[in-house]
């Protein structure tokens, strides 16, 4: 090889090398397609190269332009089995063609737009295991008639170069669409949850409390507790068709109509329910619609009215046994604007449990077995009282039977509870000590204490309620002694207001164990039942206020007394 000759054959390598550089800083297709036509001509030492990529929608063959970087117009298409180029895309070998003319594969559309004449050509496929990226071509030589093996060589080379840039960019092009997506997703997750209510809402004579479980970022199940006028308590679980971000943000629109609508309504449930269906109606996506469940308390008439649009009827807690509440099935909202909901109305006491779940509990499956969790499961993981402690414990046994982390449906679970009333006046006569003690238990059996807790906090107020009778009102009759309770996030409270003389704090001491003798051991007894006993100036009187820890229910996994049931 003369100096000439091996001159031009560094430069050819050369030029190889600085495309590499450049098609690996290189963040589009534009721009890898600029590089490509830049410098393969140079390399290739031929009159024109070009590029074609594939179209798999509409299986053709995109040609980028073949004489330089600024021609580069995506116009030519082919069919990607046709021509030569098409010849190398599904064969994915190379095809060298000493004379194109002649050559009955040859595809003469570019030739015939351009005006450019093709004699000879090298093409290249684009090879990433079994797939084609595309191919390159590289024609007409600028140094001879035709392509020549070291010209294959250098032009494999580049092939792969381009291939590994194309990769990349591909790879790129996946992670900032991921990264756009999990954006997406988050924002929607945002929107859906700032429009869901907190997980426990509270009126004067009832509570509501949540366990919520999407299966993916976003989910299309929904819940909602919501006060409404006159003391009335609103809960419903639904389920929305579709999935992902649309479906998100349908709950996010349903739950906040759910919420203006039953700000404002008087209606009893079943005109509610066909005022939300047939707005529901007329603003849904075409196609959606949304199977919910409603339950309505309203503690001055003692009645829920209950409504099942599509979804599971309510399981009901009454102070013996659980039972399945039988209640005609409805259409799902959003489908019929015409529809004539109906809710069935039930007596509903103090102390009743309401129990709502989507189809994500009973169907979750076991990652060991495969089987749903089911009914039975889940009844036998119901204790008997106890919003929080019901509530709790069945959420703790069904996480612990599924994998709360690869869910396969969102799920959902709300308990009603009707509490008995938030507060109790009464006068200064030790008659009225038992109202005191029945209020309390009443209270106690809500918050879910067993029956030597109970117990143990009924003696304790009832202590303190005689202290006051005694100590505060030095058992003069017809002064009044407010007893308030209820159940916080966390703790059972008990308040007790006096209206006489303010306690000098320093005297509450209480005497030693030690001392044997009768009386004087009510502040013991107080310190020992709860948590924190506190005593406040009232202004005028006393606020004695007593907190307790909830009961914790059993941990994912401990089993559970199976409660009595009835179909």
């Amino acid at each position: 090889m003369d100096a000439s000759s091996l001159h031009a054959l560094q430069a050819r390598y050369k030029a190889l090398i600085t495309a590499s550089r450049a098609l690996f800083s290189v963040s589009t297709l534009d721009d890898i397609v600029e590089q490509i036509l830049r410098h393969s001509r140079e390399m290739m030492a031929a009159e024109a190269c070009s590029m074609f990529l594939p179209d798999e929608r509409a299986r053709e063959l995109i040609l980028y332009s073949a004489r330089g970087a600024r021609d580069s117009v995506h116009t030519l298409r082919i069919p990607w089995d046709k021509g030569i180029a098409g010849t190398c895309f599904q064969t994915k070998e190379a095809v060298r063609i000493d004379d194109v003319q002649n050559d009955p594969r040859f595809f003469r559309g570019a030739d015939v737009k351009s005006g450019f004449v093709t004699r000879a050509m090298l093409c290249m496929p684009l090879i990433d295991k079994n797939d084609c990226l595309g191919v390159i071509q590289a024609i007409n030589p600028t140094q001879g008639a035709f392509f020549s093996d070291l010209d294959q060589e250098i032009f494999e080379g580049l092939a792969s170069i381009v291939t590994s840039a194309l990769l990349r960019l591909e790879r790129e092009r996946k992670a900032a669409e991921e990264a756009k997506l999990a954006r997406e997703l988050q924002l929607a997750h945002e929107i859906q949850t700032s429009f869901l209510p907190p997980r426990v809402v509270t009126a004067p004579l009832a509570e509501i409390r949540v366990k919520y479980q999407p299966a993916r970022v976003i989910g299309g199940d929904f819940y909602s507790a919501l006060s409404m006028p006159g003391n009335r308590i609103l809960m419903a679980t639904g389920d929305v068709s579709g999935k992902g971000i649309p479906a998100a943000l349908t709950t996010a629109q349903i739950t906040g109509e759910i919420s203006a609508l039953g700000s404002v309504a008087q209606a009893s449930l079943s005109e509610f329910v066909r005022l939300l269906n047939k707005g529901l109606c007329g603003r849904l996506a075409y196609g959606r619609f949304v199977a919910t469940s409603f339950l309505l308390y309203d503690p001055n008439a003692g009645t829920m009215e209950v409504l099942c649009a599509g979804q599971f009827p309510p399981w009901r807690w009454k102070p013996d046994e659980w039972e399945i509440i039988k209640v005609p099935p409805s259409l799902p909202m959003g489908i019929s604007p015409d529809y004539p909901y109906e809710a069935v109305t039930y007596p509903c006491a103090p102390g009743e449990k309401w129990l709502l779940f989507s189809d994500g509990i009973n169907e979750g499956r076991s990652p060991v077995t495969g089987d749903d969790y089911g009914f039975d499961r889940l009844r036998a993981s119901l204790p008997s009282s106890g919003a929080e402690l019901i509530l709790g414990a069945a959420w703790n046994a069904w996480s612990g039977y599924v994998d709360i982390n690869a869910l396969h449906d969102d799920a959902c679970m709300c308990i009603l509870s009707s509490l008995p009333p938030a507060e109790l006046c009464v006068n200064s006569q030790r008659s009225n000590s038992k109202r005191v003690r029945q209020y309390v238990e009443s209270w106690t059996e809500a918050a879910g204490y067993n029956d030597k807790m109970r117990g143990q906090i009924v003696l304790a107020t009832d202590e303190a309620f005689t202290n006051i009778l005694r100590h505060t009102y030095l058992n003069e009759e017809g002064k009044d002694v407010t007893v308030t309770a209820r159940i916080e996030e966390d703790e059972f409270v008990i308040q007790l207001r006096d209206f006489g003389p303010q306690i000098d704090k320093e005297k509450l001491k209480g005497r030693s164990l030690e001392d044997i003798k009768p009386g004087g051991l009510g502040l013991h007894l107080l310190n020992v039942t709860f948590d924190t006993v506190n005593f406040e100036s009232a202004e005028p009187g006393t606020l004695l206020s007593l907190r307790k820890k909830l009961p914790q229910p059993p941990a994912a996994g401990e089993e559970t007394a199976a409660p009595a049931t009835t179909e």
